[in-house]
């Protein structure tokens, strides 16, 4: 008799432990929908200040892109780098043929911006003008900025600034950057 219940209360408690383990192992679907509900409260928080970090991130790359422009239309002019005998300034595909600027950014497309820029046709060794749009406004960034061969950069946020190819004139609703 006592072995049988000495083995009947062993098997008592390994039901009773196996019962706990059972209780205790794993999470209830509420614990699980509060984790998710965290999760998506923090997504939602988060994914907003990605995008305009984002945005802004395309920006300062739009105006260093128009930046490096500036400085290799100098040097694509000052060099006669397309040895025409012309000291005239060059088209993004002149330079970036002449490595004076990435293949990318001759392509006219970066990060999310559209790029144009040109020589004017009017006198091409004295005036050019360069844009950079973005591809989606609103997404990829909120700001139109231009240059030219003042080599100051402006921008506006109402609208696309269109390639002034003759006067290479800033558009005077644009301010330049900084004010």
């Amino acid at each position: 008799g006592t072995t049988q219940q000495h083995t009947a209360d062993v098997d008592d408690q390994n039901k009773e432990s196996i019962l706990k383990l059972r209780k205790t192992k794993g999470f209830t679907l509420i614990e699980l929908m509060i984790v998710i509900a965290i999760i998506a409260i923090i997504a939602a928080i988060a994914i907003p200040n990605l995008i305009e970090a984002r945005k802004h991130g395309n920006e300062a790359a739009a105006i260093g892109a128009l930046k490096t422009v500036a400085s290799s239309q100098s040097l694509f002019r000052e060099g006669d780098k397309e040895g025409d005998g012309n000291l005239d300034y060059g088209t993004l595909d002149e330079l970036a043929t002449q490595s004076l600027i990435d293949t990318i950014l001759g392509t006219g497309t970066k990060q999310g911006y559209l790029f144009g820029g040109t020589y004017s046709s009017v006198t091409s060794e004295f005036l050019w003008f360069a844009v950079a749009n973005p591809a989606m406004p609103g997404t990829t960034g909120d700001r139109y900025f231009a240059s030219n061969n003042e080599g100051v950069t402006y921008y506006t946020t109402s609208a696309t600034v269109g390639l002034n190819s003759t006067s290479c004139i800033v558009p005077t609703t644009m301010s330049p950057i900084g004010k």
